[in-house]
């Protein structure tokens, strides 16, 4: 009876995050960027790993918040190490580009790249390959 309770619960609460997201994403798009991040942020911290990489994108790119990579990073770290494969992507690029806050590192690029691309992402896959052909060969 417990699992069934609990099943249920799950359920319900996993429907109340997807309208979390997809009202972040309709508030987003209407220009609403403040109600966005609140509807993303309280999506994410119910564990909705999809509103997390909304978040740490808006992080990244200091849309609608203040700039902060290194946010943007815990939010990424957090997806990929539940095995969202988007967040180890975004990851990876974080550590390719380096941003302010993220010191450029591609040998960690590279290892969120293959944890993506071995989750099942293509893009991962893609750029864990370029990245690795572009270590083996220095100019």
């Amino acid at each position: 009876m417990i699992k069934i309770i609990m099943s249920i619960g799950l359920l319900l609460s996993a429907n109340l995050f997807a309208g979390l997201v997809d009202d972040g994403l309709a508030q987003y798009n209407k220009g609403n960027k403040k109600e966005a991040i609140e509807l993303y942020t309280k999506a994410c911290d119910g564990g909705d790993m999809h509103s997390c990489i909304n978040l740490g994108l808006l992080y990244g790119s200091g849309d609608g918040v203040k700039q902060d990579a290194r946010k943007a990073k815990e939010l990424f770290v957090e997806a990929c190490k539940v095995r969202y494969s988007k967040g180890c992507f975004y990851l990876g690029v974080l550590y390719k580009q380096g941003a302010d806050g993220v010191k450029q590192n591609k040998r960690r690029a590279l290892m969120a790249f293959n944890r993506a691309c071995t989750i099942g992402d293509q893009r991962g896959c893609d750029q864990f390959n370029l990245l690795n052909s572009d270590m083996s060969h220095p100019l």
